[in-house]
């Protein structure tokens, strides 16, 4: 079930995204709970327990304060890792100001263009379809002296070179933890070949990339953490997540 919390100040506008989202759920066979909240302090209070099953739809400009919705966001972010975050707007310029709040938004959706019910219905089958990738894809294992070790692979969002130890490496997580394993890079590319070498000290999930600067050789995860990736593998990445 999905988990639709929708922001937004205009009354008017605030049912008919509700109405939207419940259609959605019902035209694409999705198990929805859609709430409404008008001002911030009512959500703000009523955040959900972090899941990837969370979508939150917020207005960027709540009662003519054009960063209300931004501030939230990144409360909501710190709150949960996790959780989509769809933003609402007619002003251009937040475009900017939510990537500098790196809070990894899913999708923005003008009001004055284009058709939100359209919109949100693709950003809501892509949640549904990462749940589904995540529920069936198998664990990454490895072993720690004598235990077997299962991680969720969705839940990995990278491996790095231990600076410190050469035979080891550190496992990055989505919601921000890391682990060290006695393992370099290459006996995980062994190990497990469903990981990319983006870099000579990084093997990255591909199914946690949100997009890639090749200007800048960096690679950004939902979760709005980053990584480097090399010039001679990022035309070999682009391909393999476009």
């Amino acid at each position: 079930m999905l988990n639709v919390f929708i922001l937004e100040d205009d009354l008017v506008q605030l049912q008919q995204m509700k109405n939207d989202v419940d259609k959605i759920g019902t035209d694409l066979g999705i198990e929805i709970e859609s709430k409404t909240f008008s001002n911030i302090s009512d959500l703000k209070n009523t955040l959900p327990k972090p899941s990837r099953s969370n979508i939150f739809i917020l207005d960027l400009e709540i009662n003519g304060i054009k960063n209300a919705g931004l501030e939230l966001s990144k409360k909501i972010r710190a709150h949960d890792q996790l959780a989509s975050l769809i933003f609402i707007t007619i002003h251009d310029e937040f475009l900017y100001r939510t990537y500098k709040y790196r809070v990894s938004a899913l999708d923005f959706i003008a009001k004055d263009y284009g058709n939100i019910y359209d919109e949100l219905e693709k950003d809501i089958q892509q949640v549904h379809k990462q749940l589904q990738t995540n529920n069936t894809e198998k664990p990454f294992t490895y072993k720690d002296y004598s235990n077997t070790i299962n991680v969720d692979f969705m839940n990995i969002n990278y491996f790095e070179s231990n600076s410190t130890n050469s035979h080891s490496s550190i496992l990055n997580t989505v919601n921000n933890q890391q682990r060290q394993l006695n393992y370099n890079l290459r006996d995980i590319e062994k190990l497990d070949n469903r990981f990319f070498r983006a870099h000579r000290s990084y093997l990255v999930n591909l199914k946690q990339i949100d997009h890639v600067d090749p200007r800048k050789g960096i690679i950004y995860f939902y979760n709005g953490k980053y990584c480097s990736v090399s010039k001679l593998h990022i035309r070999h990445l682009l391909k393999l997540i476009n």
